[in-house]
């Protein structure tokens, strides 16, 4: 079972927060075969792992290339920042089974893998922005929100910054950050550097918190059709709907609490 499945089958029991914007990015070393070392290929087989859902063995081939020694700085981000996603995707299948002490520590360890790989290379800006997806996670839209400008700071034309911010100001739980001005400001950047339906989705979420109901409308149904492929075959994902049809009542989307918001309290 991959790890789409394991997390789809959690929030088929209610349990699973569904309501980022964005999941957190993972790198594969490219190139041909040969091209790279044993540690890179530790890193890419540790990825496929991590892609089916074989988490256990996905942390313990990112481990073996962080430990190895033989990986340079760009390397070692890569390494870090894959193994913080699969501890947090551990922790997110955790917390829907109930295990909120094992979830605790496994978000702590993504963390720590986090604050290593931006140690060894502070000028990536996905480092930031997967960070504060997982504040974000955790119901720290504070601190969310302080990596997604660090990281529009430190890589301004990386747009998944843009549409991380514009997400959490237009649809956080917590009203103190809800900023519907803002966040069109930025889920227009993100459109601007990738116009695709997660980056509509984000624009017009940012309408509808601005009361622009109509246009948010309009603009979510790009964002379905563009989800339905240039074929029209495909179905749109649910949520994307779901929202639509809030636009469509004139009112707009706000995210529920994420369960792990109550591991900080």
């Amino acid at each position: 079972m991959s790890i789409t499945d394991k997390r789809n089958k959690a929030l088929k029991g209610g349990r699973l927060w569904p309501a980022l914007a964005l999941c957190l990015c993972l790198v594969l070393f490219a190139g041909a075969a040969g091209a790279y070392h044993w540690a890179e290929t530790d890193v890419n087989r540790g990825l496929d792992s991590h892609r089916l859902g074989e988490l256990a063995d996905a942390l313990r081939l990112y481990t073996l290339a962080i430990d190895s020694g033989q990986l340079d700085s760009y390397g070692l981000s890569v390494a870090y920042n894959n193994r913080a996603a699969a501890w947090a995707d551990e922790g997110d299948i955790l917390l829907a089974q109930g295990d909120k002490k094992r979830a605790q520590k496994d978000y702590d360890l993504a963390m720590a893998d986090y604050a290593m790989a931006i140690d060894v290379n502070s000028t990536w800006g996905m480092l930031f922005t997967n960070r504060g997806l997982t504040w974000q996670r955790l119901g720290q839209y504070q601190k969310a929100l302080d990596d997604f400008n660090r990281s529009i700071e430190v890589e301004p034309g990386y747009g998944p910054a843009y549409q991380a911010k514009a997400w959490l100001l237009a649809t956080c739980p917590d009203a103190k950050f809800l900023n519907g001005g803002a966040a069109m400001d930025m889920a227009r950047q993100a459109v601007f550097i990738d116009r695709n339906q997660g980056t509509l989705d984000t624009l017009a979420a940012a309408m509808a918190r601005t009361g622009d109901y109509i246009q948010a409308a309009a603009v979510q149904e790009q964002a379905a059709d563009l989800a339905r492929g240039s074929q029209g075959d495909e179905p749109a994902p649910e949520p994307l709907l779901r929202r639509l049809q809030l636009y469509k009542q004139k009112k707009p989307y706000t995210a529920p609490i994420p369960p792990g918001a109550a591991l900080r309290k």
